[in-house]
């Protein structure tokens, strides 16, 4: 595909200097003026010499054309093989689209046959994060990044869950939200502990006021269920209650 390009170039070029050369010379030759007694033996050359490049003219016309058409063909069938690779590469990429897909699936099934485990007693470690510098900073890639890392750490107690974070900077306030799908009903009495352990835990966060969760459960007809509960406190040095709960 280069070197294609390279010889599109190239003949681009010698088009070019042929056209420069033959106009440089057609452009002296008009400019040629003769005297009014100047011999009839001269003008008969000089119209000679017109003639003879006139003829050149045409030759490099259809040399240049020639080289033209070349040219042309050569870049027509880089944009066919251009056209031809992204045709491929978007089928591959659709393909791993489906594929991914797929793996999600199998993995959201999978995780879904699971029984949700039991909260740990040590916590998962939710003080350890810096949550001043979400205030300070208002760093967002950074807040990404514990939203997923927080994300991947509660799952095996809540299930498949995504864990949002929202920042309230005028009243230095801090809420976390859980929203995923947890796979059975029968996990429904393990996930009611696992988030009160979990609120518990969240206590130690500063400025954090207020906790929601909302899990979908899957019953034993196949339909889809919601719990969800909210919990919240005054201020930091306070508790959290729960001060909201539907199933």
């Amino acid at each position: 595909m280069i070197i294609i390009h390279w010889v599109s170039v190239g003949l681009a070029i010698l088009v070019l200097v042929v056209w420069f050369r033959r106009m440089f010379i057609k452009l002296q030759l008009e400019r040629i003026r003769l005297p009014k007694n100047t011999p009839v033996s001269f003008q008969r050359k000089l119209d000679y010499v017109k003639q003879a490049e006139q003829g050149k003219h045409v030759s490099a016309l259809l040399f240049v054309v020639f080289f033209m058409a070349v040219g042309l063909l050569l870049v027509s069938f880089s944009l066919f093989q251009m056209d031809h690779q992204l045709h491929q590469t978007t089928e591959q990429n659709n393909q791993l689209k489906d594929e991914l897909y797929l793996i999600k699936k199998e993995q959201k099934q999978l995780i879904s046959k699971m029984p949700i485990k039991a909260y740990p007693q040590k916590g998962i470690g939710l003080k350890d994060y810096s949550w001043e510098e979400l205030f300070s900073e208002e760093n967002r890639e950074k807040q990404y990044q514990m939203e997923s890392d927080l994300s991947t750490k509660v799952s095996p107690y809540f299930g498949l869950s995504t864990t949002l974070i929202v920042l309230d900077v005028p009243t230095q306030t801090l809420n976390i939200a859980l929203a995923g799908d947890s796979g059975s009903e029968d996990n429904r009495k393990q996930i009611k502990e696992n988030v009160k352990a979990f609120a518990k835990e969240a206590e130690d966060i500063s400025k954090l006021t207020q906790i929601t969760f909302q899990m979908n459960l899957m019953s034993d007809k196949e339909k889809k269920k919601t719990y969800s509960c909210t919990f919240s406190r005054e201020n930091e040095e306070a508790s959290f209650s729960l001060v909201q709960e539907e199933e």
